[in-house]
């Protein structure tokens, strides 16, 4: 009886191993999606600047200045009691140029009075030298310092019954004259180099969307952010200044962008030098839904063998996670069920290609093949997975490159101000992994200028 009753216990366990056998077996094996990581949100942004070239001639400085500086400089005391002089300019100013400094030839007559008596006028050149800078606040403040005459006066000079130096006398009276011509300089410089206005268009223009391609709706989306001014530079007979306006730059394909809030105009940042490069950031999004439309055909319904077993591909989806592509399976043969493997995002910037590195299956994907179906964990899925999710961007990003240099060769911002660029070859500067889409950075550089016209 004790022995009937053990071969009957050993059977019912027998059959009962071989019942859970056949389950795992039919089941299909159903892994978990892997756990939802957080993604970077946004791609790193490149600095970018737009040169504003500012110049102007030294003759048109002393054109200006011939026109308004009146006739009359100076007339009254001297340091001398009793002595009186009438300081008249005679003749047309001269400026130049060099060094970094302007240099103002101003030719006067000098006639000198002592009670009754008076001389004739005296012609001579005064001599000024010049220095033009820019505040913080938009301010052009000049500072102009007296160095001599240009002629070789008579050592002493007859009024009446007394004598003088006439040069002791001019040097005396050309702290007024200096002063008038100091404040006429500044005032002048700012009316031929409208600093402000100039670049306040410019910075205003470039809050709002500007559209380089109705045809492929392509803009071009600025967002300032500073504004530089290198020092004055006075050489050769031309005075310039140097302004940049930081900025990021990208070119935006699609529906126009919301306009950004628009920024007032800030204060002036200082500086010695700032790199001139205009750099554009391409913005290509490579959407999962597209990557599947081309990875469907060489992927579905295909047949894998590895060790004896296959696997049939039924369908597949893509989707992102953290820094990388999750890839979901649904397989059928030897394997049926769900399985998941991740991948890390990858573009070629020498041959434009966007691929995926490091397939791989997800871990608790792996925990469950290790148990059930090892053999498919060393297949040839992995590989294939990798060789067909595969998508070359050539002519998607050489189109971008192409509208934008076409576009901005001569870009009119508004009247008489225009936007000229000359763009290069493209770079490669970021890629991120969202929710939907993989979004590649490329950026093409060159250099950019404000004209006027």
């Amino acid at each position: 009886m004790v022995f009937k009753r053990s071969a009957l216990s050993l059977i019912a366990v027998s059959l009962f191993a071989v019942t859970l056998t056949s389950y795992a077996d039919d089941t299909p094996l159903i892994a978990e999606k892997p756990k939802a990581e957080a993604f970077r949100t946004a791609l790193n942004k490149e600095i970018s600047t737009i040169n504003i070239p500012i110049e102007m001639s030294t003759d048109e400085l002393a054109k200006i200045l011939n026109l308004t500086i009146h006739k009359e400089l100076y007339k009254g005391s001297t340091k001398t009691k009793g002595l009186t002089t009438d300081v008249m300019r005679n003749g047309p100013i001269l400026v130049s140029a060099a060094d970094n400094f302007l240099y103002i030839t101003l030719p006067v007559t000098m006639s000198l009075s002592y009670s009754m008596f008076e001389t004739e006028p005296i012609p001579l050149k005064l001599k000024f030298r010049a220095t033009a800078s820019v505040t913080p606040d938009w301010n052009i403040h000049t500072d102009v310092i007296y160095l001599g005459v240009s002629d070789l006066l008579a050592e002493g000079v007859g009024v009446g019954p007394l004598s003088f130096k006439p040069r002791s006398i001019i040097e005396g009276v050309t702290q007024p004259v200096q002063k008038a011509l100091s404040g006429m300089v500044a005032q002048k410089i700012h009316k031929l180099l409208p600093l402000k206005s100039m670049v306040a268009k410019v910075w205003n223009t470039a809050q709002s969307p500007i559209l380089l391609d109705k045809n492929y709706k392509t803009w071009l989306v600025l967002t300032p952010r500073e504004i530089m001014l290198s020092p004055l530079y006075a050489q050769n007979n031309r005075v310039k200044l140097s302004v940049g306006i930081s900025t990021i730059a990208e070119v935006v394909v699609g529906p126009e962008p919301a306009a950004q809030p628009m920024r007032p105009l800030p204060n002036l940042k200082l500086v010695n030098t700032f790199d001139k490069t205009f750099r554009i950031a391409l913005n290509v999004d490579v959407f999962f839904k597209d990557l599947r439309a081309v990875a469907a055909p060489l992927l579905l319904n295909k047949q894998f063998d590895s060790d004896g077993n296959s696997v049939i591909i039924k369908d597949f989806d893509l989707s992102g996670n953290g820094d990388k592509l999750v890839i979901k399976l649904e397989t059928q043969g030897s394997l049926d069920g769900v399985i998941y493997l991740t991948a890390k995002p990858v573009f070629n910037p020498q041959t434009d290609v966007f691929s995926v590195e490091d397939v791989d299956f997800d871990m608790q994907t792996q925990s469950l093949l290790l148990n059930s179906a090892d053999w498919f964990l060393h297949g040839t899925i992995k590989s294939m997975i990798q060789e067909k999710l595969n998508m070359n961007l050539t002519q998607q990003l050489e189109q971008s490159r192409q509208i934008a240099a076409k576009a901005l060769t001569r870009m009119q911002l508004m009247d008489h101000l225009f936007l000229k660029s000359n763009i290069h070859n493209l770079k490669f500067k970021d890629v991120i992994v969202q929710q939907d889409k993989i979004s590649i950075q490329v950026y093409t550089e060159g250099e950019s200028g404000i004209l006027y016209q």
